[in-house]
């Protein structure tokens, strides 16, 4: 007459699955502004308060001295990107 499978779904709700995503990493290795290679790398000195961003393909290289104790890459990297861009429009006009 009832099958058993039928049986044991009757009457009862089926719980849903949670899906889990994965939280995206912040990179290690940032684009470089000048020669558009995946090859910026930066250095943290948090106790002297001064960050060191270089290029391992064109040999960009800056220091960076807005370096606080809750300062991470992505900050300096951003810090960079501003300063790059900003002595290029100067240079340029």
């Amino acid at each position: 007459m009832w099958k058993i499978d039928k049986v044991k779904e009757l009457g009862r709700r089926r719980r849903q699955k949670v899906i889990r995503r994965p939280q995206k990493k912040i990179p290690d290795v940032y684009p470089c502004p000048e020669c558009g290679n995946t090859a910026i790398k930066i250095e943290l000195y948090k106790d002297n308060k001064v960050a060191l961003v270089k290029c391992g393909s064109c040999g960009l290289e800056t220091l960076i001295d807005e370096v606080t104790p809750l300062t991470e890459a992505v900050d300096v990297y951003g810090t960079f990107i501003d300063r790059y861009y900003e002595e290029r429009r100067l240079t340029t006009t």
